[in-house]
């Protein structure tokens, strides 16, 4: 037998609905299919589409001059597409076939009652593209690799397809740092159910539909940690498939630093404890937070040599000692004093106050703060 090449017709409608018919014939009669007929001798494909939509369908339809479609009963014109031309493996009749899409945005009652019986059919329904019955040949597949990546045409409001690609979820985490007993300490909580139940973890959560991404961060810290009014800032997005084992999580980290005198913690919500860890000597941690405190940590170095962050760490009034303190614990070196406080003077950014130190059994120290006019970048070390 000579194979003949033929044309499939994926009639979309408001991206949700396609036209199937049933065949009459074999091969596959009496299956569901998509609307297609042979491609006669010298027949131009665009011409065949047409035949496929009156002979099958009963839909009269022409070019205009700009290439468009009109179809009789329908007040919008639309586009003939070419998808793709597949080797028609399971048509016993050999050749190939060419499958092209039209997009159709109208009411689906008002399609169903321009269609008629055509030729070779025995039937013709419109189906929602999630709920296809068995079709012949490999009708299933190019209808599925029209949906998830061939379809050419430019969604509008009223016909783009919420349900077209998958949804992550999307999440923040918060690495919060401050100094304790001369060290650099993380605030890590205890979760309360699986995922890592009862294991170490960063703070954090999902956020909600209509919520920030920072003022998720906010909430979800002083939900699970009481922490609240801190500087935070945006760390770095964490991604990797299988990070979590409930579904495809998406997190946005944020890093931030607080001067932790006085903040009183409280576990709520997902933690049923919360406490201070040396960042050197952590317990075992859920998810892939490691990561993200290692990747923080660098972060953090680098804010503190160009930025003015690590005063974050540090009382409204402080001594230069303090300061040193927190350079010195962060970097795990040693400064030379004079060095030091040569650097600080020469950059402008301290501010006397004009007070001391109190309480203290040797000579008090003066106390600085931070001016207040200073640019976003500048060189530190």
């Amino acid at each position: 037998m000579e194979s003949v090449n033929s044309v499939d017709c994926i009639v979309d409608i408001n991206n949700t609905h396609v036209i199937l018919v049933k065949r009459d014939k074999e091969p596959f009669s009496g299956y569901w299919a998509l609307p297609g007929c042979q491609q006669k001798q010298y027949e131009e494909l665009q011409n065949a589409v047409l035949r496929v939509l009156k002979e099958r369908l009963n839909l009269n339809a022409e070019f205009d001059e700009a290439g468009k479609i009109s179809i009789e009963g329908l007040k919008h014109k639309t586009t003939l597409h070419q998808i793709k031309t597949y080797d028609s493996g399971t048509d016993p009749r050999g050749g190939n076939t060419t499958v092209f899409a039209i997009h159709i945005f109208a009411d689906v009652e008002k399609i169903k009652g321009l269609l008629k019986i055509g030729e070779y059919v025995t039937e013709q329904t419109i189906f929602d593209r999630h709920k296809l019955p068995k079709l012949a040949f490999e009708h299933h597949k190019f209808i599925d690799e029209y949906y998830k990546q061939l379809k050419p045409y430019d969604s509008t409001k009223e016909s783009y397809d919420i349900t077209k690609y998958e949804k992550p979820s999307v999440s923040v985490d918060i690495v919060v740092f401050s100094i304790r007993d001369n060290n650099l300490k993380i605030l890590l909580i205890k979760r309360k159910s699986w995922p890592f139940r009862d294991t170490w973890a960063i703070p954090g959560g999902f956020i909600n539909m209509k919520e920030d991404l920072k003022d998720a961060a906010k909430r979800e810290l002083m939900e699970e940690t009481n922490v609240k009014d801190v500087y935070l800032e945006q760390l770095y997005t964490f991604g990797k498939p299988g990070r979590d084992p409930r579904t495809r999580v998406i997190t946005v980290a944020y890093f931030a630093l607080i001067n932790s005198d006085g903040v009183e913690l409280k576990a709520t919500t997902d933690a049923s404890e919360v406490k201070w860890f040396t960042v050197n000597d952590l317990p075992k941690l859920a998810f892939d937070h490691n990561e993200m405190i290692d990747y923080s940590k660098k972060r953090l170095r680098w804010k503190l040599e160009y930025t003015t962050i690590a005063f974050q760490l540090l009382p409204k009034k402080f001594t230069l000692t303090q300061l040193q303190n927190i350079y010195e614990i962060v970097f795990d070196k040693s400064f030379d004093k004079r060095n030091f406080r040569k650097k600080m003077f020469a950059l402008n950014i301290l501010k006397e106050t004009n007070e001391m130190l109190s309480d203290v059994a040797h000579r008090p120290a003066k106390l600085y703060t931070l001016k207040t006019k200073i640019g976003e970048m500048i060189e530190i070390l």
